[in-house]
């Protein structure tokens, strides 16, 4: 008997850890998305556009009346290509 209160006990404090660590994942998400946000932001202001004519931007880029050069392209496919392999190897998955 002293078997099945042994693994009642461990069950017991994985669910607490679970519990702990899924606290855990939410703040860092949060923090994640708070970074993002600071980083958009500061992009914004070293444009120095007024928010009518990046709203106006915006939306013709999402129409697709405004194309990104080839430059920034090949400078974004290497940002996008290191940030998926870095999360296929592991290495920035949480």
């Amino acid at each position: 008997m002293a078997t099945v209160e042994k693994i009642d006990k461990d069950i017991i404090r994985t669910k607490e850890k679970i519990t702990e660590l899924q606290k855990k994942l939410r703040a860092l998400e949060a923090q994640r998305k708070e970074a993002e946000s600071l980083e958009v932001v500061n992009l914004v202001r070293a444009v120095k556009m007024d928010n009518a004519t990046l709203t106006v931007f915006l939306k013709a880029y999402a129409k697709g009346d405004i194309e990104l050069p080839e430059e920034y392209k090949a400078e974004l496919e290497a940002k996008n290509g290191t940030a998926n392999a870095e999360t296929e190897d592991g290495a920035d998955e949480e």
